[in-house]
């Protein structure tokens, strides 16, 4: 298993992977990743401290897919997006005589710029070990959109078939069943006239749909009463009434697939909404907060703010600014800071804040500050923190975000 760390340097930031040995750097593979200039392979060089080996990875402005995902769901433009990158990479590694098979995939060491949307990924030389590309495929099922019917089939059908096909079911057919997905017929293009087509003339009739399900199950051996997916786990797909004979085979094969998924949507909207109702409640407390007299919203201007009392431990935490101003309610979620608001949830729009600078999150009952990280860092009391690492807060915390002062009550 790959143990990756994370640390700054004088103007950048590394994640770093300690060498098991000491390593030949006479070695084609050290020799061709020192040297550099290989597209979407994020800069490497080799580090002796104390006698240990250790390899850098250079990945400023980047940030780790797992945490830039693990709020919101994985598009199909993404998915897309991405294993597009993924055969470009591997093609350019074999390019370079380079072995596909090192390159890293597990989620917490693929990289994005958050600017280009352009992947950067780690290859480690002579690995022996997993390259962790099984947990990708988990984290992309347990993050995909499942409000995009077809993104979740395919999605679930990549995961079955690399479980059976291992290594070489990349090698021959994941990335043509990932162009099911390219170039969708939007509703507007299937009702719209073309320009050569009479604006008076009936547009044509929907196409039977039913028959593209079927193909993207294609490569599997059965589509029947049972579906049984990565996790080992029996499905039943059924169709909402009970049929009998051929009507019921053939529901089964086409509409119990959509009710399948369907009622994965379902369970997913239900386990949301109860966690949203939770996370934003009191420890065994199933009611709204109560504002108090001085910070009534009847009694608030409504062009001005609500000023808290730093002084009184009233159980509720805030993040608030240097002047004492409350600029968010810490209810148990996890709060990104940054100066985007499509990535952050606290947008403090100055340029020495980074796309997603810090994160505050609720662990055992107490909330840390986690940099994302940042450029221009992360401090807590004054001490800076590493990329990706995580320190507790207590009340009173100054919190600093490049220059941005923020206090922790």
């Amino acid at each position: 298993m790959i143990v990756s760390e994370y640390v700054r340097g004088l103007g950048n930031n590394y994640v770093r992977i300690r060498e098991l040995a000491l390593p030949d750097e006479r070695k084609y593979q050290y020799c061709i990743m020192k040297r550099g200039g290989i597209t979407g392979l994020l800069p490497f060089e080799v580090r002796y401290i104390d006698s240990d080996a250790y390899m850098y990875y250079d990945i400023t402005s980047r940030q780790n897919i797992s945490t830039l995902y693990s709020k919101k769901p994985l598009d199909r433009n993404w998915v897309v997006s991405f294993f597009s990158s993924m055969k470009r990479i591997r093609n350019e590694a074999v390019r370079f005589l380079l072995d596909p098979s090192n390159l890293i995939w597990n989620p917490g060491n693929v990289y994005q710029d958050l600017k280009t949307g352009n992947f950067g990924y780690l290859y480690v030389p002579y690995l022996d070990e997993d390259n962790g590309f099984s947990e990708m495929v988990d984290f992309i099922v347990g993050h995909v959109d499942y409000g995009d019917e077809e993104l979740v089939k395919c999605v679930y059908l990549i995961a079955e078939q690399y479980k059976s096909g291992g290594d070489a079911y990349i090698d021959e057919k994941i990335y043509s069943d990932v162009d099911e997905l390219k170039n969708p017929v939007s509703a507007e293009k299937k009702t719209a006239p073309s320009e050569e087509q009479d604006p008076g003339e009936k547009a044509a009739p929907e196409p039977d749909r039913s028959s593209d399900m079927k193909q993207i199950y294609s490569c599997s051996e059965t589509i029947g009463d049972e579906f049984t997916d990565f996790w080992e786990r029996p499905v039943k797909l059924r169709p909402e009434e009970k049929k009998s004979g051929k009507e019921n085979e053939e529901e089964t094969k086409s509409g119990g697939i959509i009710s399948f998924f369907s009622r994965i949507r379902n369970k997913d909207r239900k386990l949301r909404k109860e966690y949203e109702f939770e996370s934003s409640a009191e420890p065994g407390v199933a009611e709204e907060i109560r504002y108090s007299d001085a910070e009534s919203p009847e009694d608030e201007d409504s062009e001005g703010t609500v000023f808290v009392d730093l002084s009184a431990d009233d159980g509720i935490r805030r993040l608030n600014g240097e002047n004492g101003e409350c600029l968010r309610v810490l209810n148990g979620e996890s709060v990104v800071i940054g100066k985007k608001g499509e990535d952050a949830d606290l947008v403090i729009d100055e340029k020495e804040i980074s796309r997603m600078h810090a994160r505050i999150f609720l662990k055992d009952e107490d909330y840390y500050i986690e940099d994302l990280n940042s450029t221009n860092g992360t401090f807590k009391n004054g001490v800076r923190l590493k990329p990706y690492e995580q320190k507790k807060l207590s009340n009173g915390d100054e919190i600093k975000l490049a220059a941005k002062k923020l206090i922790f009550t």
